[in-house]
């Protein structure tokens, strides 16, 4: 899986979604400015310490200025035609709550922007300065922290992902978010509701910060048979389909030999018992399996593709195992 920025806020706000980050994101990347680290929770910061999940992104200046720039252009756009533009954010009159104090309830520091950002803002009477940063409605705040999220993204070679749906209609007019990604998350999440036996809600996050930990290439594993799967999903291909997918992994195996002109009953006993071994991907076993079977280098280089990519088969099946006893 790409690399992820994750935004608006420093962390999620509600545990579950942490919960499955854990069983499914390589790692994603928070905007949490380097002086401002202290304001991240305790279980947070518990996960970012004792796993490779998390890693803080502090966001240098040229990377609020740009945002700034960005942001600016929109809101433009905005203010010059409020009532075709306000449905993007589910409102009639959106101008309207952004000019109303009371919903300057949203925070941002003032490391994550640039001066023209403050002083457009206050100008259009739209958010107020505070002592290290501004107040913005949410709406605003959000829009802000999407160019934020993209200029990062596209620095860092990465795709930004956010667990706040309230304003979807907004990030796919702006084509923040990548469409394979929310739909593969939208699978996994699925696959999970089926595969775990216990509500993620009701598991202790210790207990899932340990199965990751003792699980972490298995979900890389898990990541890969997702990609070789991705054109397939949303077009009929449900989550049986991939749980049966493994039913029989070993299956390739034979088609590939057969197609070397080698007979399954001439297979030597020993090659077969390595073909069998759970470890008979490893370049060792792969030699002496080619070298059983009398494999020239041509058709070698096929089986041995087939041995590899069914580690991964094997190593995604045995995660979705170990899923099934998670408590």
């Amino acid at each position: 899986m790409e690399p992820l920025i994750y935004y608006p806020t420093f962390e999620p706000p509600s545990d579950i979604w942490l919960k499955f980050s854990l069983l499914y994101f390589d790692n994603f990347k928070p905007i949490v400015p380097y002086n401002r680290r202290h304001l991240i929770s305790e279980n947070f910061r518990r996960i970012e310490n004792e796993t490779d999940l998390i890693t803080l992104y502090a966001p240098d200046y040229e990377d609020g200025y740009r945002a700034s720039l960005q942001a600016i252009e929109e809101v433009n756009k905005i203010l010059n035609n409020n009532y075709d533009r306000s449905s993007l954010f589910r409102k009639t009159n959106i101008l309207r709550n952004w000019n109303n104090p009371s919903n300057w309830n949203f925070h941002v520091f003032s490391e994550k922007f640039s001066d023209n950002w403050l002083y457009y803002c206050e100008s259009n009477n739209i958010g107020q300065r505070t002592r290290d940063g501004i107040m913005l409605p949410e709406e605003l705040a959000f829009l802000f922290m999407t160019y934020l999220a993209k200029e990062i993204a596209f620095k860092e070679t990465a795709a930004i992902i956010t667990d706040n749906n309230r304003f979807d209609n907004f990030t796919n007019y702006s084509r923040a978010t990548t469409p394979s990604i929310e739909r593969r998350t939208k699978f996994a999440k699925g696959l999970f509701n089926i595969i775990v036996p216990k509500n993620l809600a009701d598991i202790p996050l210790e207990r899932l910060i340990e199965f990751r930990n003792k699980n972490r290439h298995l979900i890389t594993s898990f990541n890969q048979e997702l990609d070789n799967v991705q054109n397939r999903i949303g077009e009929g291909y449900t989550h049986q389909d991939f749980i049966d997918r493994y039913n029989n992994i070993y299956s390739e195996y034979s088609g590939e030999i057969l197609t070397q002109g080698i007979g399954i009953a001439s297979i030597p006993l020993a090659a077969y018992i390595l073909i069998q071994n759970p470890q008979a991907t490893t370049p060792e076993y792969v030699k002496e399996i080619l070298g059983g079977l009398g494999v020239i280098l041509g058709g070698g280089y096929a089986l041995n593709k087939v041995l590899k990519e069914t580690q991964t088969k094997r190593y995604c099946k045995k995660y979705m195992t170990n899923l099934e006893r998670l408590r």
